[in-house]
């Protein structure tokens, strides 16, 4: 496995990010403070402007602040963040006429940073452990399953997958969450990196909804 994997990463170019990590965070958090609030939970796509590109998504990158909140007549809702299984290496990929290039993320460690956000946004506590085994505390765990991304004249055109699994005392219940991005007239392959933050940060939106819902 090992050295099919290696042998994966040589044969494809690897897009380095533009910026490190941190960089690329407080870019896209800065760049949804920007933007006009819209509801996550509504089923119509969105457009935005992001660094002079139309950008069109099937959720809000941001969510009012109404729809964010909690009740406060109801109990605090607590999360804990349990397992979070990254995408594929093989699946890591943008096709560029034919080319491909080595998204280098990990789809995992961003997912967790932004859901974590867009929990606390909405009131709920997410807590670092759950040692004392509270039957009331929701266990959340993802797995990313798919992800497609090309570049073609007309820009870039990304899909993710991932299955959301919730357990507790009252539920065990799991959901396939997919999200769309497309990105007119993209062109520097470098911003790959801020685009899929983008994308994945649009899938804790959606994930945060489920739980919050619940």
């Amino acid at each position: 496995m090992f050295i099919r994997l290696v042998i994966f990463i040589a044969s494809i170019f690897i897009l380095s990010a533009c910026a490190n990590r941190q960089d690329t965070f407080a870019q896209v958090n800065q760049i949804s403070k920007n933007l006009d609030c819209s509801s996550c939970e509504s089923p119509s796509g969105f457009e935005a402007k992001i660094k002079g590109l139309l950008y069109i998504s099937d959720v809000g990158i941001e969510c009012c602040a109404n729809k964010r909140t909690l009740d406060t007549g109801v109990a605090l809702k607590k999360v804990y963040l349990h397992r979070f299984y990254d995408l594929n290496e093989d699946k890591k990929t943008l096709l560029v006429n034919d080319q491909k290039y080595f998204v280098d993320a990990k789809f995992n460690a961003i997912f967790y940073i932004y859901l974590k956000q867009e929990l606390e946004s909405r009131g709920i506590v997410v807590l670092e452990n759950n040692n004392d085994n509270s039957p009331y505390v929701t266990k959340v765990d993802l797995a990313f399953i798919d992800y497609n991304s090309k570049k073609d004249s007309t820009g870039l055109h990304s899909r993710l997958v991932g299955v959301l699994s919730l357990y507790d005392v009252n539920k065990n219940r799991k959901f396939t969450i997919r999200t769309k991005q497309d990105v007119q007239g993209f062109d520097n392959l470098k911003e790959i990196t801020f685009y899929t933050h983008l994308l994945i940060k649009q899938m804790a939106n959606k994930a945060a909804s489920i739980i919050a819902s619940l």
